[in-house]
């Protein structure tokens, strides 16, 4: 009966034990700004803002992700990535764009930017560190933001003689008063 109840207890103890796992969760002092989480940027640069809310060192680092097609690892493709929802099934290792920036803070209230240029399209992941004072990772906040090429838009060809209505009245106008 003894064994039992000491084997008991160990169980309890052992399931209702709090276990502290930090290094999972980002800080929440520190805050991506822009751009924002999962968003579609349509340039091949990127204006990166950090806001920290207390005196800490971070450190911010970009990766392209890479996905395996044909043995080979390839850029990801966003819209099939989005589409299929196996985005993180078909990432492998991210390859460094920057040399990480480390940024000391010693104010409560600090903003962080970097502008990273010449992306390809693509799926990036902003990766930002709180580094304690031995330079160790004690928090990691990530984020992705996917880079497309700007589509080409139809030029609005106000000239245009197939136009009718009040865009054929507004042409004649713009005609008779700049000319041809």
């Amino acid at each position: 009966m003894r064994k039992l109840t000491a084997v008991l207890t160990v169980l309890l103890c052992m399931l209702f034990s709090t276990i502290f796992s930090h290094a999972a969760a980002g800080n929440p002092n520190v805050v991506l700004v822009n751009p924002a989480a999962g968003s579609i940027v349509y340039s091949s640069n990127l204006l990166i803002s950090v806001k920290l809310t207390q005196p800490t060192t971070i450190k911010v680092s970009v990766f392209e992700e890479k996905q395996a097609a044909s043995g080979t690892a390839g850029a990801v493709s966003v819209n099939t990535a989005a589409t299929s929802g196996a985005l993180n099934s078909v990432i492998t290792n991210p390859i460094p764009v920057t040399t990480p920036a480390i940024f000391i803070s010693n104010n409560n209230l600090t903003f962080y930017t970097k502008q990273v240029n010449g992306l390809k399209p693509g799926l990036y992941k902003i990766q930002i560190d709180t580094l304690d004072t031995e330079q160790k990772v004690i928090y990691t906040n990530s984020s992705h933001v996917a880079i497309k090429e700007k589509a080409e838009e139809a030029d609005a060809k106000i000239f245009d003689d197939s136009q009718s209505g009040t865009m054929q009245f507004l042409q004649t106008l713009l005609k008779t008063i700049f000319g041809e």
